[in-house]
């Protein structure tokens, strides 16, 4: 399966507790199979300020790292986010133009630009 959602890109939550929320991907999370090869139903998505749970750190021998109720981003499933286009929340389609693949808005045709990821 081809994940068509990348670092960088403005999403929207379109299902659960954050349903409406936008905010960038910041990582995008494919787990393996057994065998090594990627599982297209495992691939998940963690987006700035959506699905906030609270983590409880404890002290862990003489590092200085955050210690306490640490509030993080924790993973949504792809299938539950949508990309934002032109036109609000959109599918995502790939097509040929000349000799590169584009990302177009499959609601209005537009090309999507793709992300920094620097």
């Amino acid at each position: 399966m081809n994940v068509k959602i990348s670092r960088g890109d403005e999403v929207e939550v379109i299902a659960g507790n954050d349903k409406g929320r936008r905010g960038a991907v910041q990582s995008v999370i494919r787990k393996k199979k057994k065998d090594g090869s990627y599982d297209p139903n495992r691939v998940y998505v963690i987006v700035a300020g959506a699905n906030l749970v609270v983590k409880h750190q404890k002290a862990t021998g003489r590092v200085r790292t955050q210690t306490g109720r640490i509030e993080m981003e924790a993973p949504i499933h792809i299938s539950n986010v949508a990309l934002v286009g032109t036109s609000g929340a959109t599918r995502v389609g790939n097509r040929i133009e000349g000799e590169d693949r584009v990302r177009f808005d499959r609601k209005t045709g537009d090309p999507l630009p793709r992300p920094d990821n620097s």
